[in-house]
């Protein structure tokens, strides 16, 4: 990697924090894998109907998801998962970019013997989905991105010019992060989320508490900076992937909030053959704060398609 903190540098991989022990859901069930390279940590009911595999953001854990899970639950097998680097999955030195962070996914899936499934990310999350499905669209029936710019698009560049996206930058600064947040976990991660709330009102203390339990690790602290360090090279090989435009049917949502037009679906028309998609009345934190309007999207479009 460009940047590698001191703290990953020492690091032996390892499960993570005690996020990982955030009961699931009922009828749902906590596991790990073993066999992998990166050995992921990921939450599963086993349902009936189509898999549903549900990726998080920053700075987050499969836990995000919970309130969505049980909603989806009675018509697909929900699988949850912690990214590498995340609450009780792996933290290895490298493979931050989001690409090897897809293959992860996939190595799950083959692990789990599921061959396909709907792919849905959030945030950090989206942009691994989107390399997931650029780089495995047979194992893709669906792909859900959900607000966030994908590294390499004209939407990205304009975001990443926001003051509002101050982080993208000061997360990718080499060590600065890790040094300037350590023991100030609390006010850095509760800050964060709250402003990127958006005056929506919906993010709640014990859900920053999650964050801030699952960040104050420093090995999991760094590991999500790493995600933002890689965004060079996701750009780099995004360009490559959206040379050949997506075929599975996309959906798009983003926090209107935030921004008040439907900027995913815009970002992925140019390159997906089938995308719909809308703004909804949301800050940015839509699987936590709209679960049953994002549940209730997210069944209709995996039924018609």
């Amino acid at each position: 990697m460009r940047y590698l903190p001191t703290v990953l540098a020492a690091l032996v991989v390892s499960a993570g924090f005690a996020v990982a022990d955030v009961a699931p859901p009922d009828g749902f069930a906590s596991a790990r894998t073993q066999t992998l390279d990166v050995n992921l940590h990921y939450v599963r009911d086993g349902g009936p109907g189509e898999t549903v595999i549900l990726l998080h953001g920053w700075p987050q854990t499969w836990a995000s998801w919970i309130e969505v899970m049980p909603l989806l639950s009675a018509d697909y097998d929900v699988i949850a998962v912690d990214l590498r680097g995340a609450g009780g999955s792996d933290i290895p030195q490298a493979g931050y970019d989001k690409a090897t962070m897809a293959g992860d996914i996939r190595a799950l899936m083959e692990e789990l013997g599921v061959a396909s499934a709907n792919i849905v990310g959030h945030d950090i999350g989206g942009m691994t989905a989107f390399a997931f499905a650029s780089q495995f669209p047979n194992a893709t029936d669906t792909l859900t991105i959900v607000d966030t710019p994908i590294p390499g698009t004209p939407i990205f560049d304009a975001i990443s010019a926001d003051p509002r996206a101050w982080h993208f930058s000061f997360h990718a600064a080499a060590d600065v992060p890790e040094r300037l947040t350590a023991g100030n976990e609390a006010f850095y991660y509760g800050h964060f989320m709250e402003e990127m709330d958006a005056g929506a009102g919906g993010i709640t203390d014990h859900e920053i508490g999650v964050t801030v339990d699952a960040y104050s690790n420093p090995a999991n602290a760094a590991a999500g900076f790493e995600w933002y360090r890689a965004f060079p090279r996701d750009a780099e090989q995004n360009a490559i992937f959206m040379e050949t435009p997506l075929e599975m049917p996309v959906l798009g949502l983003n926090a209107e909030r935030l921004a008040p037009f439907p900027y995913v679906v815009q970002m992925m028309e140019p390159i997906a053959t089938t995308v719909e998609g809308q703004a909804l009345d949301s800050g940015h934190w839509i699987p936590e704060t709209r679960p049953e309007e994002l549940s209730a999207l997210l069944a209709d479009f995996f039924t018609r398609h």
